[in-house]
């Protein structure tokens, strides 16, 4: 029997795996179609460590693709755009500018709207929540612009970025959940419009205001709440309703209805009449001293801001005697004008006389000086003490009055009102009982 052969020597070169791989995988990188590698000059090493070139198609055509890592790198991955709560509506943009340009740029586009710039901060989109302008269609950062992801998917009906928010072009909000916790929107625009987002928070905002009343007794205070128990019991008796005015009532009017018209008249001179009808002697009296006094009120106030119009034009009479050099503007100003200024009658005889008349229709006090003769009425002496101050102690002398009168005057409207609203509750009462005299003579 012959003896065994002894086993063949094997060869490894002991160079890099990975070197072996870049030197059949650089050729292949450069040429237009793959092909096998060049033959090694070098003894083969063994098929455990020998790189496969039985198929070059794949693995030549990656590596040409990519370039070579070293060991102990990570390749990294290009992720997609974000996508935001409207799916492929929130791509508008970048899909619009992909149709653009051609098919063959359609990778690198996308590759570019992913780097942005977006938001005011100019970044990229680096999948973090964003919502889009419904202006200028760019994209921002809910972080930038200090807006949740919640309140925007759900609370924002039309959002205008701060670049764009100008006048009336502000963003829509739609209108919150009455319950003081929720963010959701109210259902407005349901068959049955609620402030509530559901059903269930209507009811737990209903047991937190009655939870707020006290449990026990209270005392019959007139700034007492009442009970619980108590505000069941009204609700339940069926008592309250809702106004007029869509508020609840707790009891129904009791008198109620329509104020007569005549003529078929519904305007300003059919409320008149009306009134004149139901109106007794004594408050229509008492509605034509209140209507004049008012109209007295209104002459005094008018007389007021022509007291405002004169100061204007004396401090503008002396600002033109100081361009024309005849005064320093360190004098004191007064013009002898200004003595009926708070002086109600005074004032009323000045603002009839000529001179008034043309003041204030030319709204001019007179000409600067052109000669050596000074300003006429004007006080020349500095740090007056007779007139320290004028200017801010007529200034607040007059506002005061404005006010005063103002109140005066919103005080007989109110009286004016009460008499009126008196006098048609006693005709709809009238109205309601049904009773009459009958006189009949002996």
């Amino acid at each position: 029997m012959d003896p065994t052969p002894p086993p063949p020597t094997l060869w490894y070169d002991d160079q890099p795996r990975f070197a072996l791989i870049e030197e059949e995988l650089a050729p292949a990188a450069t040429a237009e179609l793959p092909r096998p590698a060049a033959p090694s000059s070098k003894p083969p090493s063994s098929p455990a460590h020998a790189p496969s070139t039985g198929a070059p198609n794949a693995a030549s055509s990656s590596a040409a693709s990519h370039p070579p890592k070293k060991k102990g790198t990570a390749a990294s991955v290009k992720r997609g755009p974000k996508r935001t709560k409207n799916g492929e509506a929130s791509r508008r943009t970048k899909k619009a500018k992909a149709a653009a340009r051609g098919p063959g740029e359609a990778a690198s586009d996308d590759d570019e709207s992913d780097n942005g710039p977006y938001c005011i901060c100019r970044g990229p989109d680096d999948h973090r929540w964003m919502i889009g302008c419904e202006n200028c269609e760019d994209w921002f950062h809910g972080e930038c612009i200090n807006i949740t992801k919640e309140v925007g998917e759900s609370l924002i009906e039309k959002f205008i970025c701060p670049n764009c928010t100008k006048g009336n072009r502000v963003t829509i909000y739609k209108k919150t959940c009455a319950l003081g916790t929720c963010r959701k929107p109210a259902r407005l625009t349901h068959s049955q419009p609620s402030v509530f987002c559901s059903n269930e928070h209507l009811q737990t905002w209903w047991e937190r205001m009655v939870g707020r009343l006290p449990r026990g007794r209270p005392s019959h205070e007139p700034d007492e709440k009442i009970s619980q128990d108590e505000l069941m019991a009204v609700l339940n008796s069926h008592l309250g309703q809702a106004g007029e005015d869509g508020s609840w009532k707790v009891a129904k009017t009791p008198f109620s209805g329509a104020l007569p018209q005549e003529n078929g008249d519904t305007g300003a001179g059919a409320k008149d009449g009306v009134l004149s009808a139901i109106l007794s002697e004594e408050e229509t009296a008492l509605l034509g001293k209140a209507a004049n006094n008012r109209l007295q009120l209104e002459e005094e106030t008018l007389l007021c801001h022509k007291m405002l119009t004169l100061m204007e034009l004396v401090q503008s009479h002396k600002r033109a005697c100081v361009a024309a050099g005849r005064v320093t503007d360190d004098i004191c100003g007064y013009d002898s004008r200004l003595d009926t200024v708070s002086a109600r009658d005074a004032f009323a005889a000045f603002v009839r006389s000529p001179e008034g008349e043309a003041t204030f229709k030319e709204l001019e006090l007179g000409e600067a000086p052109t000669g050596d003769e000074g300003p006429k009425g004007m006080c020349e002496r500095k740090r007056c003490k007779i007139h320290g101050q004028w200017q801010k102690m007529l200034l607040l002398g007059i506002k005061y009055q404005i006010r005063e009168m103002a109140n005066q005057t919103a005080e007989l409207r109110e009286e004016e009102r009460i008499i009126r609203e008196a006098a048609s509750e006693r005709w709809k009462r009238k109205q309601a009982e049904k009773n009459w005299v009958e006189v009949v003579d002996d």
